[in-house]
């Protein structure tokens, strides 16, 4: 009896210890699968913030909703990271957010911003019915959640002198791409934001040559549809270390001419076309073969 008793305490004691084994092998599992999943979750992320680089959502959107929130939440929803911001400024000196100096186009009223109070500015509405968004209440809606991509219309002091407050205000430096046709209003940023990238928006090959040697300019940005958008201009830019950047790119051709001619960014109104693109067509046909 005695000796059954042992036997059996035997038994019970080797079937805890590959129970408590199994258990110990079942928790170690579980672990590597949810490191090996975060490690998988942290690689898709980085695939999709490298495709988004590339796409800038030109307005939000075109159309009567451009430079509108459900523009931006439309585009960001879609995926986008880059959101573009057109700002010319009041006659008080508020920042706004509208892609021409005069309000017709969006609103209906003829009238310039630059001779507007923001008081008269605020009560305007789109013809979508949408209001014309100061810039601070973009940075207040968004904050560090998008990275703003965002061009000085006027070419004044001014502009520049308003821009550098917001910018200090909100703390967004490290969140912006700045552009301008201006090459000397890049200049003056460069000196107080050095690493915030400067865009150059390019309207002939006489300017994209002077550009390539202007220290101060990161990327070219030119209009494809005026026939800068070439292959021998793209290398160009790569030889001085600069990005190769277009716009704008809407249709499925445009955007896979865009991808494989190495093209760094581009301007788009149709984001989500562009990302589909870079997705099932940039990382397979285009970039991954070694291209910018």
């Amino acid at each position: 009896m005695l000796i059954l008793t042992a036997l059996i305490s035997v038994r019970i004691y080797d079937r805890g210890r590959v129970l408590n084994t199994a258990r110990v092998m079942e928790a170690v599992t579980k672990e590597t699968r949810e490191s090996l999943a975060g490690v998988e979750e942290d690689a898709a992320a980085g695939i999709e913030e490298m495709i988004a680089s590339h796409v800038y959502s030109h307005r939000g959107s075109d159309g009567a909703e451009e430079h509108s929130f459900k523009a931006y939440d439309s585009a960001i929803e879609a995926g986008s990271r880059y959101i573009e911001q057109d700002v010319v400024m009041s006659a008080d000196g508020i920042l706004y957010v509208s892609h021409d100096f005069n309000a017709w186009l969006m609103t209906g009223y003829d009238g310039l911003y630059e001779h507007m109070s923001s008081e008269a500015i605020d009560n305007l509405r789109t013809r979508a019915g949408n209001k014309i968004l100061r810039l601070s209440e973009v940075f207040d809606r968004y904050g560090r959640s998008i990275n703003y991509v965002i061009e000085l219309k006027p070419d004044n002091d001014a502009c520049v002198e308003a821009f550098m407050k917001l910018v200090d205000e909100y703390e967004l430096g490290d969140l912006i791409t700045v552009q301008s046709m201006y090459p000397g209003r890049l200049e003056e940023l460069e000196t107080r934001y050095p690493d915030m990238p400067k865009l150059f928006v390019c309207r002939s090959q006489a300017e994209l040559y002077r550009a390539l040697d202007s220290a101060y300019i990161d990327i070219i940005s030119v209009k494809a549809d005026a026939g800068l958008m070439t292959l021998s201009n793209c290398e160009e830019a790569h030889d001085h270390n600069k990005l190769f950047s277009a716009w704008i790119l809407n249709s499925e051709e445009a955007i896979k001419n865009a991808i494989d001619m190495g093209v760094d960014t581009y301007f788009t109104a149709d984001t989500p076309l562009a990302l589909s693109l870079e997705r099932e067509y940039g990382i397979i046909e285009g970039r991954r073969r070694g291209k910018r």
